[in-house]
C-alpha cells in the first residue's frame, strides 16, 4: 500500500510540475519573443561571487538529472583575463580571507586544487589586539585546523572564470555592459536584460551579483538601508619580520579604525588599513619609507592607552588568572620592513543591506544585497554563503517543477540569507563603532569583555565553528 502510495504521489507531483512549466510558457511567450536569446538563468555581474554560482548551478545540476539542461549565462562587465597570473608575479593588493565554508565551496566545485598549486597562504590564528588597552584575544581552531587561507582575488576570479569556459551550459559574456533590466511585477512575464551591444536576453531568473552599485538592485526598486563610515581602507603589499613563518593575521584596532595584517608568504603580508578619508589620503602621498615609519608606529604605538583600563584588567587579570587562555600568541605584531612594491590604493568605506533580496524573478547576492565592514575580513564569505543558500533553494525548486523565479521559489533563500547576514552585519558594525571611541566607559567596558570572552574557550571554538560550516537549507 505504502508503494502505492508513493507511486501516486510521484505521479501527481509529476503531472503539477509539467501543468505549472506549460501555464508559465504560455505566460511568458509574448514576452520571450521580444528578446534575442533565451535561458534559464541570466547572471549580472561576475566576479568573486557571480563566477561562483554560476559555477554552483552547473555543479547540483551535475549531482541531479531532473536538473542538466539549465541555460545560465553570465553577463560580467571585466574584459577576459589570463586565467591565473605569472606564479612569480607580484602579489595584488586585493585578498580575501577565504573561510573553511568557503574553501569547501571551492572543493565541490573542483578549483581549490589549482588555487592551492598556484598560491594560497593558510592561517592558523587570528589576534586582535587594541591600541587603548593591554586587552587581546586569538581566534584559533581545535586540532591545528586553519582558521582561513589568504588568496588574491584575481586568481579567484581566474580559475572560476576558467571553470565556466568548460561548461557546454554555460554562456560567460565578458566585457559586456547592461544597458538596461526590464523586470515584471509579477512571473506572468519573463525578465529582459539588455547589453549595450544591443542583444538582449530573456531569463526566468535574473540573479544579481553586480556589486554594491547594482543596477538589477536598482531596477527591482529594493529598498536599501545604507550608510557610509567617513572611513578609507588603505590596501598595500608589505615585507615583514616575523615569527614561526607569518601564519598569524593581526588586526589592531586604532582610533580612526583596525589595521590588518593577512599572511602572504612567510615574508610578505597583506595590509588593510582603515582611516579617515583625509589620512588615507595623506599616506597614500607619503613615500615609501615614510609610510612604513608610520605604520611601525600605529601598530605599536602607546600613545592612546588608558591607564585606568589596563589597571582594571590587572586586578581582574590576577584575580581570575586560572581563567586564562593557555594558548596565548604574542601581543607584538610583525615588524614592517618596507612596502614589497608600491601598489598603495584606498576605497571608501560603508554599510548596506536590501530589505529584501528577492523580488519576481530576481534574486540578489554579494555586495549587490548587502555591504560589511572589512574588519572581520566576512564580506566575500557572506556573498559565497548567499550562493550555497541560492543554489540549493533553486535545486529543491526545480525538483518539484516549480517556477525558479517566482517569490515562493525564492523565499526560502531571501529567509535564509538574512537570517544569517544580519547579526553578523550588526556584530561588525558594533565593533566598529566601539572601538572609534576612546571614552574610559567604553574603553574599560569593551577591554574587559574582550579579555573574558579571550578566557572562554568554549564560547570562542562555538564562534570559530559556526564560520566554518555551510548553512543548512
Amino acid at each position: 500500500r505504502s508503494d502505492r502510495r508513493s507511486l501516486v504521489n510521484y505521479y501527481f507531483s509529476r503531472y503539477y510540475s509539467m501543468l505549472n512549466m506549460s501555464l508559465v510558457a504560455r505566460h511568458v511567450s509574448s514576452n520571450s519573443a521580444r528578446a534575442s536569446s533565451g535561458c534559464d538563468i541570466l547572471i549580472v555581474g561576475g566576479g568573486l561571487v557571480g563566477n561562483a554560482v554560476a559555477a554552483s548551478i552547473d555543479f547540483f545540476s551535475g549531482l541531479n538529472p531532473q536538473l542538466r539542461g539549465q541555460k545560465v549565462v553570465v553577463i560580467d562587465s571585466a574584459k577576459s583575463k589570463p586565467v591565473l597570473p605569472s606564479k612569480g608575479s607580484p602579489y595584488s593588493n586585493r585578498v580575501s580571507a577565504v573561510s573553511p565554508a568557503s574553501v569547501s565551496l571551492f572543493r565541490d566545485l573542483g578549483v581549490w586544487n589549482q588555487l592551492e598549486k598556484y598560491r594560497v597562504k593558510r592561517v592558523n590564528k587570528l589576534h586582535v589586539i587594541e591600541s587603548s588597552s593591554r586587552a587581546e584575544i586569538t581566534f584559533d581552531r581545535p586540532g591545528n585546523a586553519e582558521v582561513a587561507f589568504i588568496v588574491e582575488n584575481d586568481a579567484i576570479v581566474g580559475v572560476l572564470s576558467d571553470l565556466l569556459s568548460t561548461l557546454s551550459n554555460v554562456t560567460h559574456r565578458t566585457a559586456a555592459c547592461v544597458e538596461s533590466c526590464q523586470l515584471p511585477d509579477s512571473t506572468r512575464d519573463l525578465a529582459i536584460v539588455t547589453v549595450r551591444s544591443g542583444e538582449s536576453f530573456s531569463a526566468q531568473l535574473v540573479i544579481g551579483a553586480d556589486g554594491a552599485n547594482s543596477m538589477v538592485r536598482e531596477c527591482a526598486s529594493m529598498d536599501t538601508t545604507c550608510w557610509s563610515y567617513s572611513q578609507s581602507a588603505v590596501v598595500a603589499t608589505v615585507r615583514v619580520s616575523a615569527d614561526g613563518g607569518n601564519e598569524t593575521a593581526w588586526q589592531r584596532f586604532s582610533p580612526l579604525g583596525p589595521i590588518a595584517l593577512l599572511p602572504l608568504t612567510s615574508e610578505l603580508s597583506s595590509l588593510v588599513w582603515t582611516t579617515s578619508p583625509d589620512e588615507a589620503k595623506r599616506i597614500c602621498s607619503l613615500s615609501a619609507d615614510s609610510f612604513v615609519d608610520e605604520l611601525n608606529e600605529a601598530l605599536l604605538t602607546t600613545a592612546h592607552q588608558n591607564s585606568i583600563t589596563n589597571q582594571a584588567l590587572f586586578a581582574i587579570d590576577s584575580t581570575f588568572s586560572y581563567m586564562r587562555s593557555s594558548v596565548r600568541a604574542s601581543s607584538v605584531p610583525p615588524h614592517i620592513l618596507s612596502l614589497e612594491r608600491d601598489n598603495r590604493a584606498s576605497f571608501p568605506l560603508g554599510f548596506s543591506n536590501s530589505q529584501t533580496y528577492i523580488a519576481p524573478r530576481v534574486a540578489l547576492l554579494g555586495d549587490a544585497a548587502h555591504r560589511v565592514h572589512p574588519l572581520a575580513g566576512q564580506g566575500v564569505n557572506m556573498g559565497w554563503r548567499d550562493v550555497v543558500i541560492l543554489t540549493r533553494v533553486l535545486e529543491k525548486a526545480l525538483k518539484s517543477g516549480a517556477d525558479i523565479g517566482s517569490l515562493s521559489s525564492l523565499r526560502r533563500y531571501d529567509s535564509l540569507a538574512q537570517q544569517y547576514n544580519v547579526p553578523t552585519m550588526v556584530a561588525i558594525d558594533w565593533l566598529n563603532r566601539i572601538y572609534r571611541t576612546q571614552s574610559t566607559p567604553i574603553v574599560l567596558a569593551r577591554s574587559i569583555g574582550l579579555s573574558a570572552f579571550n578566557s572562554l574557550l568554549p564560547l570562542k571554538d562555538f564562534l570559530v565553528h559556526s564560520l566554518s560550516q555551510h548553512p543548512k537549507v
